[in-house]
């Protein structure tokens, strides 16, 4: 927990160390949840840092665990953390075989919306449009509308980004 509390706080070596150290307890007592999330949370912590290979590690190990316990939520969240980080390696097709295996367990379990590792926004857009038929059906129109101008955007950031890159600087 003194991990998660200086996570937030953004000193991860301070994470990293309490981290470790409960990986050593649990792994002293044979605390095998322990172990998992202690891994768990230092792969988290390293995909932060951009140390991606090290937090793909963490949460393969944390995955065996996870799998050998039946943590079937635990073994769909080191799921979504390796797909994560695989993205940002940019192993694209690895992270979104991990981000859908992840959704299968999610779905499996029936689980509550709120027990989705997602953004807020995006539990308040379901909510909202599962609160009626007209809801529903706005929130399709409005994100029929809406994709060619964010598309159009996408492809204008890159552009300008690939640009910017291959201009002399003054």
């Amino acid at each position: 927990s003194l991990g998660n509390a200086y996570y937030s706080l953004g000193r991860y070596q301070e994470v990293i160390d309490f981290h470790q150290q409960s990986l050593v307890i649990a792994r002293e007592i044979g605390d095998r949840q322990g172990e998992a999330a202690s891994l768990s949370n230092l792969g988290v912590v390293f995909n932060s840092l951009g140390r991606y290979d090290e937090a793909i590690d963490f949460q393969q190990q944390s995955l065996v665990i996870k799998r050998e316990i039946g943590d079937r939520r635990g073994e769909a969240n080191s799921l979504q953390n390796l797909g994560v980080a695989y993205n940002k390696m940019g192993r694209i097709r690895e992270g979104f075989a991990a981000g859908q295996q992840a959704q299968a367990i999610y779905q499996e379990l029936d689980l509550p919306l709120d027990a989705y590792p997602i953004p807020n926004w995006q539990k308040k857009l379901v909510r909202f449009a599962q609160s009626s038929n007209l809801k529903f059906i706005l929130c399709i129109i409005l994100g029929i509308f809406a994709f060619p101008f964010a598309l159009v955007g996408i492809i204008l950031i890159t552009l300008y980004r690939l640009l910017r890159s291959r201009l002399p600087r003054p």
